[in-house]
């Protein structure tokens, strides 16, 4: 009777739903909020403030330029709390006096031993399991992300049946970080990098290998402690260490409509970027300015934008809430510090909208890509709804993916994604201002609106946990062509964005446009296909890609 009364009410919606008007603007409109965004972005992206990174005088610049805005419109903070809302972040600890027991010996920090994430400390202790050579599920069997918790995994580093010759072997690191996110995914206490061959497949000391659960220590043996760890597979290790975080403080910035209603729509875009570049840049040349127009000048303009948009139109059967978050691009670090910092009630939030890169709409082809269609079953439906018709959707269900909209899908709130693509310029100091296509972002912003005219109408959304989520142990690939997709692709196969010079598929001939559709005995379809099938291959492996150029279709044979 529960399921009945439910789908009953959820085909009311859809029909209330049908029967909306669409908010359209008028060309003097369209021409007005351009201009707004345009001359927003203008500043944002300048050189003057320096990309805009975390922890930088350029954040601060672009943090008072938001709450300006919010201030000028007279959308007031969160009650109890400022426009900015701080928190700490690190990028690195120092270490000192640290030591390791095993075996009733202890081992010195430096002399036997190395850490290789330096986002955490070194306390731990358990119980050391051996894993091999750490690069396949096999390797895992009979442990899982709950009872690890106590295990040390040992990792031996000897990839003699890959990389016969080390010198000549530049996949090596890559097999190393490959083992250790592998390893961190099934959420062990620690990992410690071990080698039965030291003299050709050395653990060393420089390597900065970044687990997919960031909270867990990596550890590097000497050969002396990787003899020990070797011929004591299963045994008790207890580490200590003197730390120091490194802290640096972040600063999201918060404006809230207070309705007085009990649901809320969450709003967000991050407004940090690279800075002069740093690990994360494309770029191989000289430090340069990353003024990050469209990552994400583009979707902090038209977060604002949405904000004068919600305040002139007066929508008021929900509360709305606008967060520009900061340090996003060093790990979703301010969303993820928003909601643990608990400042504001987050079981009120109904919906959170996501804007990330949303000014390079194709203008011949415009398409948006809204990630995220899963996570509520009343997604689909709203959309159709909601759609103006000024460009065409590309809809993914996972909650799931590189921006902010993921730590919001984590607390179980429906998410949307906005994106309109990548491309070349991304993450280079060329993704500047003048490149934005601002009548497109009229148009997302259009779309936007009407996703929350569609809300607006709606008392509440049945969050639903996407298959991504739910797939089981994923396979990890242990390989990468090196090139940036087409997300909003709406053909088979998977477009060509962007090609990284000097890696795999710029190395073979690929070039953006190029359309894969085929790894050896692998179709692709989509993104999602397309990774799915590099899954299946370690480094050295060669597979044949069959891929379109125009109208025509080669295959190569390409070594991984």
């Amino acid at each position: 009777m529960l399921r009945i009364l439910f789908l009953s009410g959820f085909l009311l919606q859809v029909l209330l739903l049908q029967g909306q008007e669409v908010v359209s603007y008028s060309q003097n409109q369209k021409k007005d909020y351009g201009s707004e965004m345009k001359q927003n972005l203008h500043v944002l992206a300048s050189d003057s403030l320096q990309g805009r990174e975390a922890g930088t005088q350029g954040e601060l610049m672009a943090r008072d330029y938001i709450v300006g805005f919010y201030k000028k419109l007279g959308i007031l903070p969160i009650p109890g709390k400022d426009y900015t809302i701080p928190f700490l972040f690190s990028e690195g600890c120092s270490y000192s006096l640290g030591t390791m027991s095993f075996k009733s010996k202890t081992y010195e920090m430096d002399s036997h031993f190395f850490y290789l994430n330096h986002l955490v400390g070194y306390e731990f202790k358990g119980k050391t399991h051996f894993v091999g050579c750490g690069l396949t599920p096999k390797n895992y069997l009979g442990t899982d992300s709950v009872t690890n918790q106590g295990l040390v995994f040992v990792i031996d580093v000897n990839y003699s049946d890959t990389c016969h010759k080390i010198g000549n072997c530049l996949e090596y690191f890559d097999m190393v970080q490959s083992a250790v996110s592998l390893a961190s995914e099934r959420n062990p206490t620690a990992v410690i990098l071990v080698s039965s061959d030291p003299k050709k497949y050395p653990v060393y000391s420089n390597w900065m290998l970044k687990p997919v659960r960031p909270t867990i220590p990596v550890v590097g043996a000497d050969t002396k402690l990787s003899l020990q760890l070797l011929e004591n597979k299963e045994d008790s290790v207890f580490s200590v260490n003197n730390f120091s975080k490194n802290e640096q403080t972040g600063y999201n910035v918060a404006a809230f409509i207070d309705n007085q209603k009990p649901t809320t729509i969450v709003l967000g875009a991050h407004y940090d970027h690279l800075g002069f570049g740093g690990f994360a840049s494309r770029y191989n040349g000289p430090a340069s300015i990353h003024n990050g127009a469209d990552d994400n000048g583009s979707g902090t303009v038209l977060l604002l934008e949405m904000a004068r948009r919600i305040k002139e139109a007066g929508y008021k059967n929900h509360n709305y809430l606008f967060v520009s978050f900061s340090a996003e691009e060093k790990g979703l670090l301010g969303s993820k510090a928003f909601l643990s910092q608990h400042n504001f009630d987050n079981s009120t939030m109904m919906a959170m909208l996501n804007f990330d890169m949303v000014g390079r709409l194709d203008s011949v082809e415009p398409r948006i890509n809204l990630i995220g269609t899963g996570t509520s079953v009343q997604w689909d439906s709203l959309l159709t709804a909601s759609d103006p018709g000024l460009i065409k959707q590309s809809r993914s269900s996972s909650g799931l993916g590189g921006s902010d909209q993921m730590s919001f899908y984590m607390h179980k709130i429906p998410v949307i994604f906005f994106i309109t693509g990548m491309h070349k310029d991304y993450h280079t100091p060329y993704d500047d201002a003048d490149k934005i296509n601002y009548k497109g972002m009229v148009e997302v912003l259009c779309l936007a609106e009407n996703i929350v005219v569609s809300l607006n109408g709606m008392d509440s959304l049945s969050f639903r946990e996407t298959e991504a989520e739910n797939s089981g142990s994923r396979k990890r690939s242990g390989v990468t062509l090196g090139i940036i997709p087409d997300h909003a692709w709406p053909g088979k196969g998977l477009r060509i964005d962007a090609v990284t010079p000097g890696k795999t598929a710029s190395n073979f001939g690929f070039e953006t446009g190029d359309v894969i559709v085929q790894i050896d005995d692998f179709i692709v379809s989509d993104i999602m296909s397309y990774m799915k099938a590099l899954a299946n291959y370690k480094k050295g492996d060669i597979a044949k890609i069959t891929y379109l150029r125009g109208d025509f279709s080669t295959t190569v044979d390409v070594t991984f």
